[in-house]
């Protein structure tokens, strides 16, 4: 018989509206704003709430009793300068909040710093912890990140476990803050050029992960007393490694993801013998190499993949149970499909805030009492999008000239017969790195402007296996951009799209497929849309000043041995800007640490130079993405203005 679940019916704010009828015009603010409420965290005893509150790019620190009561306003962010990123419990009275801004210190490239701040949870004694913090240097420099979180520590309330990066070393050391004064001491010395360090779920430091050079190791122990031992090394630029995943309950054994049939597996792992044990979790399809973990403790509950959507495997099958009952409770309460997520819990695990969201549903958020099996809504991330217009996103799947099968995402336009419609390929950045079924604001605004929107897995994306990975290296705008070309004509044979009105859209690494396409398939688009492009992939990777290990990445993953450079250059943009007879929008931020500004700025120049239509918008106080909502909003109103203007209906007597 199934469970019977009490969801309570007294919210703290509205959820989203429903459109009346017909399919409205989503407004770019209600879909890029940031978001109303997030970053909700419960207290290590689950009584107090915690999060940010937004109003245009003001955003507020707030703590709220979850059994009823005023929420109690903590910290106001005014400044745009210094944007909060996240917010934890330090204990069940203190409040630790992340922030960055620009990097006044900085040369060149203006970075970002990070800092962390301490806030009682009644607003009172509010502190930057990382004042006081040692300095390097003439020039009195302090370290650029001070959030770098390893683990809460609920044995000890007063501390928490830091990562502490000083400016004159390449490798930090993982340091004991105190929550109310910020004061430091070392829990862990610098060793073994370790770069991301990791704590069990009761605080003991007990792996490390170093990149140093061309290797990966793994250094681990079973108990605080004993020296770190190195029980993993291999090539780091290998696909399918063996890589750390989480900590056993069991403190001799690991959590490792390791290739099984091809695709990444989970297996437990003996450090004693350092040898891969019993198979936790696999699947045929996809990889599945991420341990869910619950609460401060960070206690390993169970395994995560994504195959169309984000799944948990729980490796407890009474809790499995309990999720799937609570989703279909959601669903039905609701009405659509849903992907739960538990993004905040107490220690013991029975109070949880849930994200609740899909492609037809913002995020929306929930508390959940497990003891009681009560669901209480609380706030809604995106209050103003209309539900009844947003469009479904399915899978789609078709076969590249060579034979490969390529997945996909398709999402069709409401309100219109779907047939010969305006286009958009929407591809996606990395190259490593995947699409999938979710909610997406970007898919959503393209929909509600008319467009079929398609999204293409191409080769080299990661989450499909070993072999599909594989077969993108060095394939950087040759058969990853044939995949997204065959896509788009498969499209157009299935009677979807309109072949004289597709545009093809990305950033970063999909910004370079853009202007790829451009270039080598410029009958198939009738405009572009680029942020944060890559223009020439050598001009890239030669600058030592913002890439590391470019030597490696360039010959393993990109090319770069005897004969690349006539490739690469036969696939750069920049070099090949004269031959784009299409309308161009390009966007870049000026503190892109990933992608150069210098890779748009002189596209931009080579466009005008060739005297093609194009449009340059800069960001002067962005980095890679968008921060800041008034630029992000500015961004998608023009991008869908563009898109709008030159995807319509062509008068037959202007011809192509």
């Amino acid at each position: 018989m199934r469970a019977q679940w009490l969801l309570w019916a007294v919210a703290i704010a509205m959820l989203p509206i429903s459109a009346s009828c017909g399919t409205p015009r989503i407004p770019v603010q209600a879909l890029f704003s940031n978001p109303a409420f997030s970053d909700l965290e419960l207290s290590e005893d689950g009584t107090q709430l915690a999060y940010l509150r937004s109003k245009g790019d003001l955003r507020v620190a707030f703590a709220h009793p979850v059994a009823g009561g005023d929420a109690v306003p903590l910290v106001k962010f005014e400044d745009p300068e210094t944007r909060p990123n996240r917010l934890v419990w330090g204990n069940d009275r203190r409040i630790l909040i992340s922030a960055h801004a620009r990097d006044p210190n900085s040369v060149g490239m203006r970075n970002r710093y990070t800092r962390v701040y301490g806030v009682d949870s009644d607003g009172k004694n509010f502190k930057w912890l990382g004042r006081d913090w040692p300095v390097h240097g003439g020039r009195a420099l302090q370290s650029t990140s001070q959030d770098s979180l390893v683990h809460l520590t609920p044995n000890d309330p007063q501390t928490v476990l830091l990562e502490y990066w000083s400016r004159i070393e390449s490798s930090p050391q993982v340091m004991r803050m105190d929550v109310d004064t910020g004061k430091l001491s070392i829990a862990e010395k610098r060793q073994h050029d370790i770069y991301d360090w990791y704590a069990d779920r009761d605080g003991v430091v007990r792996a490390g992960v170093s990149t140093h050079g061309e290797t990966y190791k793994l250094w681990a122990r079973s108990e605080a007393s004993k020296e770190f031992e190195l029980v993993v090394e291999r090539d780091k630029y290998e696909w399918g490694g063996l890589q750390f995943a989480g900590f056993h309950r069991d403190p001799g054994t690991i959590y490792v993801a390791d290739l099984k049939d091809g695709r990444f597996a989970l297996f437990e792992f003996d450090l004693a013998q350092r040898v891969i044990g019993r198979l936790v979790e696999s699947n045929a399809e996809v990889d599945v190499r991420t341990i869910e973990v619950l609460g401060p403790r960070r206690e390993a509950v169970g395994a995560t993949y994504t195959d169309d959507r984000r799944r948990v495997r729980y490796f407890d099958d009474r809790t499995q149970a309990e999720f799937g009952e609570l989703r279909a409770t959601l669903e039905q309460e609701l009405g659509r499909t849903l992907d739960v997520e538990t993004v905040s819990a107490a220690v013991d695990g029975t109070k949880q805030v849930l994200s609740v969201s899909s492609d037809l549903q913002p995020p929306v958020y929930y508390f959940y009492d497990s003891r009681y099996r009560r669901i209480l809504p609380l706030f809604s991330a995106y209050p103003d999008v209309p539900l009844d217009a947003l469009a479904q996103t399915k899978r789609v799947t078709f076969r590249a000239r060579d034979g490969l099968e390529i997945p996909a995402y398709l999402t069709l336009p409401l309100g219109v017969e779907h047939r010969a419609l305006p286009a958009v390929a929407l591809v996606h950045g990395g190259p490593w790195a995947r699409d999938q079924i979710r909610w997406d604001p970007e898919v959503q605004l393209l929909a509600n402007r008319g467009f079929a929107v398609l999204q293409v897995n191409y080769r080299g994306s990661s989450g499909f296996g070993k072999a599909f990975i594989d077969a993108g290296n060095r394939e950087w705008g040759q058969r990853i951009q044939d995949d997204i070309t065959d896509g788009v004509r498969w499209l157009i044979a299935e009677g979807i799209a309109d072949a004289d009105r597709i545009a093809i859209m990305g950033a970063s690494y999909g910004g370079y497929a853009t202007l790829v396409g451009l270039v080598k398939t410029p009958e198939l688009y009738r405009a572009g849309v680029a942020y944060a492009a890559v223009t020439d992939i050598e001009d890239m990777l030669s600058d030592d000043r913002w890439y590391g290990n470019r030597d490696e990445l360039y010959r393993k993953l990109i090319g770069g041995e005897t004969g690349d450079s006539d490739r690469l250059r036969e696939s750069s943009p920049l070099r090949r800007a004269a031959e784009i007879k299409v309308p161009v929008l390009l966007g870049h931020g000026v503190d892109d640490q990933r992608v150069h500004v210098r890779q748009s700025q002189e596209m931009a120049e080579a466009l005008k130079a060739a005297g093609a239509e194009y449009e340059y918008m800069e960001f002067p106080d962005e980095v890679h993405g968008f921060a800041l909502e008034a630029n992000r909003v500015r961004w998608y109103t023009r991008v869908a203005d563009f898109l709008e203007a030159n995807l319509a209906p062509r008068n037959p007597a202007v011809g192509r």
